[in-house]
């Protein structure tokens, strides 16, 4: 009789250990995020997408999404 008492005593024990677990992880601050990294962007002349600058296709001070929307642009001209 009394082990069952011991063991009731334990599992009382475990739990209230992984209560105050689990509340001490949600009490404590999230741990800062590294910055990111700012990313110049530019629009496409032909239909007005923002992309990242590195990644599109600059014709002379116009920048572009595509080779399409460049030489549809050129044609346009």
């Amino acid at each position: 009789m009394g082990f069952r008492y011991l063991l009731l005593a334990a599992a009382i024990w475990v739990g209230y250990l992984i209560v105050r677990h689990l509340l001490r992880q949600r009490l404590t601050k999230p741990k800062p995020t590294s910055p990111q990294k700012s990313v110049d962007s530019v629009q496409c002349k032909y239909c007005g997408l923002h992309l990242p600058k590195e990644e599109a296709i600059q014709d002379g001070e116009d920048h572009f999404c595509s080779i399409e929307h460049r030489d549809a642009t050129r044609k346009q001209r």
